[in-house]
């Protein structure tokens, strides 16, 4: 590009941000610095102007209401260390491959392969927005494309693209809304308040390394976590545990409720579908699931004891149910002893159901998280041959009826 081009350019970056500014206000909060040069250098890509300009000014922020607000995933890291631009980056790409093959037969590439999207920012509903680098190799062109997985099965693709940058999709996104309306169309989005700068790692240093450690190394939580990291902000519910223990009549498992805090609502694998714990008012919140699965469950014990040997809570020993899957099985406890003693069980729906499994629930999920079958009884299993990283994942929900 000439040096006249260049100017011309940057001043029409200029009325762009200043006329987004007219449109959601001033920028909430600083925005931390960006070394630009080398986020594109780590990359491997220029980016476009407009992201930088708008990101220099207002940083990680939150923009539009409801379950389409979206929220700018900028190169920074967060205060409590959970957010990693660099990290973010590849385990969405990672995931973002996985995803959509429950919808549609299309695959898509990803950086670094040539041509392949970036991502950029999430919405409030889950969506996760890229642009598509294969378009151009002008980054001021690149389009954004959604990868949406609030649709039926057969009906509809996940991928979208809106044929406009961002500085667009952003502005229609807030024009005409409650929150523009309301003098509150942008805001720092509140995990990455008090962010600071990111800096790349050295080359040849793998962002991801801690993840594929993980498939051997470390045990409980922690492992989980560095296997499958959890959303930002994940949907709880707005009730308390002590009102969740009160509906069910019972405290439960620490460490299960420490793992609903860290992922919430949401689907491991597009086969085990996790309620939002502290939901107490919808029905697919926990106390309401649970009630109801275990209401099940007792008919069917009382119609074919021999079919279904585990008794039903609250009798000792009984099955205390909490989650389940597409295939209709139904997840939960052997309620045996005190909360933090009881180990997972399998309610399964196409064959008998067998003993308890021989660890708690988030000693479970881990194993079949890495592909162990012989403690999983009941989950499906990979192959020896399969990397669990390219099957495995969690896709958080938000409140039912916003996305």
């Amino acid at each position: 590009m000439s040096v006249v081009g260049a100017i011309l350019g940057g001043m029409e970056i200029t009325a762009r941000i200043a006329a987004f500014t007219d449109l959601v206000g001033s920028p909430p909060d600083a925005a931390p610095a960006v070394d630009w040069a080398a986020v594109e250098a780590w990359l491997e890509v220029p980016l476009p102007a407009d992201y930088k300009a708008l990101v220099s000014a207002y940083g990680p922020v939150e923009v539009g209401d409801g379950a389409a607000a979206i929220r700018l995933h900028t190169p920074c890291v967060s205060a409590d260390g959970r957010y990693d631009y660099g990290a973010w980056v590849v385990e969405t790409h990672r995931h973002s491959a996985i995803r959509p093959g429950m919808f549609t037969r299309q695959r898509r590439r990803f950086l670094p392969e040539e041509g392949g999207l970036l991502a950029l920012a999430t919405t409030a509903g889950g969506d996760h927005l890229f642009w598509d680098t294969s378009v151009s190799k002008d980054p001021d062109a690149w389009p954004v494309v959604l990868l949406t997985t609030s649709i039926a099965v057969g009906e509809a693709e996940p991928w979208v693209s809106y044929e406009a940058p961002l500085l667009d999709v952003l502005s229609a996104a807030v024009r005409g809304s409650a929150a523009a309306r309301d003098g509150a169309a942008v805001r720092t989005w509140a995990p990455l308040t008090g962010a600071g700068p990111w800096t790349p790692p050295p080359r040849g240093t793998y962002v991801d390394a801690r993840q594929h450690a993980a498939l051997t190394e470390g045990e409980g939580l922690a492992a989980v976590t560095a296997l499958i990291p959890p959303p930002l902000a994940p949907h709880l519910g707005e009730g308390t545990w002590e009102q969740v223990f009160a509906r069910l009549g019972t405290r439960l498992p620490t460490d299960f409720m420490a793992l609903t805090e860290r992922y919430g609502a949401g689907n491991w694998s597009w086969w085990l579908d996790m309620p939002a714990p502290l939901d107490l008012d919808g029905r697919f919140g926990l106390a309401a699931d649970a009630e109801e699965m275990l209401e099940g469950y007792r008919d069917l014990r009382e119609a074919h004891p021999e079919y279904y040997p585990m008794p039903a809570w609250p009798e000792p020993g009984g099955f205390l149910p909490f989650a389940s899957t597409i295939d209709g099985d139904v997840i939960g406890w052997c309620a045996e002893g005190e909360p933090d003693e009881w180990r997972a069980a399998v309610h399964p729906r196409h064959c008998d159901q067998g003993p308890p499994l021989p660890g708690n629930f988030t000693e479970t999920l881990l194993a079949w998280l890495r592909g162990d079958g012989p403690a999983t009884a009941g989950f499906p299993g990979l192959r020896a041959d399969q990397d669990p990283l390219e099957y495995m994942f969690f896709e958080p929900f938000g409140p039912r009826g916003t996305g």
